[in-house]
């Protein structure tokens, strides 16, 4: 029997991005003796199923698409519709609608999860940056996650925008996502510190690289410190979600007051020395752990309520409705769970 391969896509008006990652899916070439059976999943998060336009284009295509639409806006939910439309496939790969997979990428990510016997596997993003971009995106790894781990390093974490998962996995971590991402991101860090909690192998394999488009938007410093504010305050939600508790929470304050330290030092060390990389980190890492100190009490920046980069794209862009219950905007963790 072959092995079904579903590639899911979650997607909200962005039909040139859109386009563009489909057309880099279906050029992608399988040995001759593979026995995949490869099929890619579109969920579409407007409500008025704009991406069908760009679907139908592909209709004589080498590998089948199925869309749906999930009305319910938020990231959570159209990556939870993704899981439930891939329950009985052997493998579950996440993409994002604004990459291009290079030649030999799906190979290459196929191998590396049948070789390492890993349960997830995720590899790096590289991201093309607009014309104009100010000189610190060139330097800094804030777009590009290459070389950032070895191939066959075992992970503790992962994200959404390039990893394949197996049926074990989200069968076992399930439901996978939660509500009170709907608008800060971070839903797919916390399915996989749950996955890795249960045991479950997280593999890097840095050869199965994909490529982001980076919108004008993304390459502001503004952006980099509300981003870093993001990530740390999504991480600190996540893990008290995983793990309430005042340990938990004495963990957390003490990560946090360690990143504002290391900050510190990195922006010491980047003056002394000249480096701008060091003063880049030392500003990510402060402000990521600012965001940690802000997470405990349930503060988060809302960046998906307005999609960046929709006037850039030509794509229209609107912000989307949400409410406090749903799990928008700043909360406690425990409310946003609905279970406690």
């Amino acid at each position: 029997m072959s092995t079904s391969v579903a590639i899911a896509v979650i997607t909200f008006r962005r039909p040139a991005l859109l386009h563009a990652l489909l057309t880099s899916l279906q050029a992608q070439e399988l040995p001759e003796d593979s026995d995949h059976a490869v099929r890619i999943v579109v969920v579409d998060n407007d409500a008025d199923g704009t991406a069908a336009a760009v679907i139908g284009t592909f209709a004589q295509a080498r590998y089948p698409i199925e869309s749906v639409v999930e009305p319910e806006p938020g990231i959570p939910f159209a990556r939870e519709k993704s899981v439930e439309l891939c329950w009985n496939d052997d493998a579950l790969i996440f993409v994002d609608d604004d990459e291009v997979a290079p030649p030999g990428w799906l190979a290459t990510l196929l191998h590396a999860w049948e070789t390492s016997g890993a349960d997830v596997v995720t590899g790096p993003v590289k991201g093309n940056l607009p014309p104009g971009a100010p000189a610190w995106n060139h330097y800094s790894d804030v777009h590009d996650s290459t070389g950032r781990h070895t191939t066959g390093e075992e992970l503790r974490k992962a994200y959404t925008n390039n990893t394949l998962v197996s049926r074990r996995v989200y069968h076992s971590v399930t439901p996978a996502f939660h509500p009170a991402f709907r608008y800060t991101g971070s839903s797919d860090l916390h399915f996989f510190l749950r996955v890795h909690r249960a045991g479950f192998r997280i593999v890097w394999c840095e050869e199965a690289w994909i490529a982001e488009e980076v919108p004008a938007t993304r390459t502001t410093l503004r952006w980099l410190v509300r981003r870093a504010f993001r990530s740390g305050s999504g991480d600190t939600i996540s893990r008290l979600l995983i793990r309430p508790g005042a340990v938990s929470y004495l963990l957390v304050l003490a990560y946090a007051s360690a990143r504002v330290v290391s900050a510190i030092g990195f922006a010491l060390a980047g003056l002394l020395l000249g480096r701008k990389t060091h003063l880049l980190k030392a500003v990510r890492r402060f402000f990521s752990g600012v965001g940690s100190l802000a997470g405990i009490v349930g503060i988060n920046h809302d960046e998906y309520r307005e999609r960046h980069g929709a006037e850039h794209w030509s794509d229209g862009g609107e912000p989307v409705p949400g409410d406090l219950a749903g799990g928008a905007g700043a909360e406690s963790p425990r409310l946003a769970d609905r279970r406690r």
